[in-house]
């Protein structure tokens, strides 16, 4: 886009200069005009007209000139800044070093990296790298004065590092960011909108590739491993929370609380998946907003016994 707005920039320059010359050649054209004229009023008229087009030729040559200018200045810097960019040297990790995740979550309950990235592309994860703090060094008979030691417990130096992580195998969906940690519930400040909405829409065990339902229904066949759910949403807020819950014969057999990482307005599709299919039963799918007991959105549906051969 800015490449685009740079070459309309240097277009409409090019088109203030050919016009300013078509006005210069008008202008000469009437100063000739008001020189060899018969009449003398006419030759005035003439020579008046001709000084205000030349000035609004010279006008619009300036103007064309310093857009040129502009556009060609905007653009060396931006190419300086993006070879800048792809210059900048990356560090190191020091012998020692610890890593620290730039989760807000605790170290001893972090999950692996790589559960939690989206798997289609590659993803960049920034981590927290603090250096171990060094033993102070022991007094010897040749130390300094006292008013010289270095303190013993100086901060530990931080260092960023950028690790991406290449996916492997069949890409998993994951349209939402944020997830539950060990199964310990998420908590958030953020109150949902008063015209918050989260609306189950359609059910179906496939997805296209444009995330639409290929064939809604309401009761499925014995066995099948992934049920998703098309949701519309609408006035939601970055950070709320949410959850969605799965249901078989009223008994709670999945849930799962985010944190919504969508944004305001849209549509998108989530699913339940069981390893070993699901078995024949009435289930019912409910999602709640906030920390509410009572679902804003709620659809059943069947899976029917296997046919009997």
């Amino acid at each position: 886009m800015p490449e685009l707005s740079q070459d309309t920039w240097l277009y409409a320059a090019g088109g203030l200069f050919a016009l300013a010359i078509l006005l210069f050649v008008v202008s000469l054209h009437l100063f000739r005009r008001s020189r060899r004229d018969v009449f003398w009023r006419r030759r005035r008229e003439a020579g008046q007209r001709g000084w205000r087009i030349f000035m609004l030729a010279f006008v619009l040559l300036v103007f064309s000139g310093l857009i040129c200018g502009s556009t060609l200045l905007a653009r060396m810097m931006i190419e300086d800044a993006a070879e800048d960019a792809t210059t900048s040297p990356t560090p190191h990790l020091a012998a020692g070093a610890t890593l620290t995740p730039a989760l807000i979550l605790p170290s001893d309950t972090l999950e692996p990296v790589a559960a939690i990235l989206p798997t289609d592309t590659p993803t960049s994860v920034v981590l927290a790298l603090e250096s171990p703090t060094p033993a102070p060094p022991e007094p010897t008979a040749t130390s300094a004065p006292a008013s010289a030691v270095l303190p013993t417990n100086p901060p530990p130096a931080t260092v960023i590092v950028v690790v991406t992580a290449t996916p492997g195998g069949t890409p998993t969906q994951t349209p939402f960011p944020t997830f539950t940690p060990n199964g310990r519930p998420l908590a958030s400040d953020v109150t949902p909108a008063p015209n918050a909405r989260l609306q189950i829409t359609a059910l179906d065990d496939e997805v296209s590739a444009s995330l639409l339902p290929v064939n809604p229904s309401t009761t499925f066949q014995a066995g099948i491993e992934r049920i998703y759910l098309f949701v519309t949403f609408e006035n939601m807020t970055q950070g709320v929370l949410w959850r969605r819950e799965l249901y078989r014969d009223g008994q709670l057999i999945d849930g799962s609380s985010y944190l919504w990482g969508l944004p305001t307005s849209g549509r998108t599709s989530f699913f339940f998946g069981s390893d070993t299919g699901f078995g024949p039963g009435s289930y019912e799918v409910r999602l709640y907003l906030g920390n509410s007991t009572t679902p804003v959105s709620r659809m059943a549906f069947t899976i029917a016994e296997p046919d009997a051969e």
